[in-house]
């Protein structure tokens, strides 16, 4: 009865997290793969479970069967956890030759698959592998994108390492009671499902909260950052120019609001439709984020449009920085359609100084103007503060 319980318990819990990961595979096309290799690892684990209390005696029938499903699951879940992180398999090789390899000693001729050191050292090195590689494999970019949480996900991996590393050292020191212990497991009883169900549970759930955290970090980057152009969207970066400008305030530091605006955009769309006019936004994007320091601030405000608040830097060092932003632009040479002049931007500014009563809105009104000022005088221009550009402010076309 006991035993039953106890498989029944495994049953119902892996049937759960199959549905989880179903309804991931249905629901989240991009975390197919990972979650159907998930579901594919509990139909094993499910089989395993059964196989466990089905038989009895130190050697069982289905011993082999029973470390080869085994060495199936670890290999499923590896690959699955490296197609999360790694969006594909890339190593399916290596987990495929660590399958080969552990199988066949699990299926080495009775009774020495249970009794003799060689095979079972290849079975449970193996085993040791397809747990411990994805520790050293995936580390470094579960940390990167999930900081600290990232080690999360791993634990059962370490866990289950640990337990195999512990058996191998004890077949190294002591052969003969190594192997002897190994092969009295396959009574599997109650008490070797324990141990599978909490081991199971903490995988599963890891695994699918990285997920489910995966989705929410989505989700609030794609309300925050301009799907085409990579910059922030306008909303996002109105949050961020009022806490940078109360931060500069606090701090006393100047800071300077830039609104920047393609010419001739509409010329781009009717020659090249607006697949050449998205191209040309999604380079501009990339430009200004790889040409902008980390503390700057760059977003969307609309169109063609862009907005850039540079804190830190008055009038002087504002102006410098964006007449270099223009000649990386005309390096860059971003491919517009025939008949197209070579892509230009005009460009306004306005300057935050320490104790100004501006508000942010009346700087974006005094930067908007400034843009519009530089259209108004022929495009490809850079007009700063005051009605009038000043030679320094006037960026000739070449």
């Amino acid at each position: 009865m006991e035993v039953h319980l106890a498989l029944t318990l495994a049953l119902v819990q892996l049937g759960l997290f199959a549905l989880c990961w179903l309804l991931v595979a249905v629901l989240m096309p991009g975390e197919r793969r990972p979650a159907l290799l998930f579901l594919a690892s509990i139909a094993s684990d499910a089989l395993t479970a059964w196989l466990q209390v089905s038989q009895v005696g130190s050697l069982s029938p289905v011993a082999s069967w029973l470390m080869g499903l085994s060495l199936l699951s670890a290999t499923l879940v590896s690959a699955g956890a490296e197609a999360f992180v790694a969006g594909r398999v890339r190593h399916a090789r290596a987990w495929l030759a660590l399958l080969g390899a552990g199988t066949a000693a699990a299926w080495w001729p009775l009774p020495q698959a249970l009794s003799e050191v060689g095979p079972l050292a290849v079975y449970q090195g193996s085993f040791l592998l397809l747990l411990g590689l994805p520790l050293l494999w995936l580390w470094q970019p579960l940390r990167q994108e999930f900081g600290r949480y990232g080690a999360l996900p791993l634990l059962p991996f370490g866990l289950m390492a640990l337990a195999v590393l512990a058996f191998l050292v004890h077949l190294a020191l002591d052969p003969a009671e190594a192997t002897r212990s190994f092969a009295s497991r396959s009574d599997h009883g109650a008490s070797s499902l324990i141990p599978f169900v909490i081991s199971s549970g903490l995988f599963h759930i890891s695994w699918l909260g990285m997920m489910l955290g995966r989705q929410v970090v989505r989700a609030h980057s794609a309300a925050r950052i301009d799907s085409l152009t990579g910059v922030l969207r306008r909303g996002a970066f109105e949050a961020e120019c009022e806490a940078l400008l109360a931060l500069a305030r606090r701090l006393g530091q100047p800071a300077t609001l830039v609104f920047l605006d393609i010419d001739h955009f509409k010329r781009i769309n009717d020659l090249g439709g607006h697949a050449a006019g998205d191209q040309v936004l999604r380079r501009l994007g990339r430009l200004l984020q790889d040409t902008l320091r980390s503390t700057d601030r760059c977003g969307r405000w609309g169109g063609e449009e862009f907005v850039i608040l540079l804190p830190g830097q008055d009038r002087a060092r504002a102006d410098a920085t964006l007449q270099r932003l223009t000649q990386t632009l005309a390096r860059a040479a971003i491919p517009v359609p025939d008949d197209c002049a070579a892509l230009t931007v005009s460009i306004g500014y306005a300057v935050w100084t320490p104790g100004s009563t501006m508000d942010p809105r009346q700087l974006m009104a005094q930067a908007d103007a400034a843009m519009y000022e530089a259209k108004r005088r022929g495009r490809n221009t850079l007009v700063g503060p005051g009605a009038m550009p000043t030679d320094a402010e006037v960026v000739t076309p070449g």
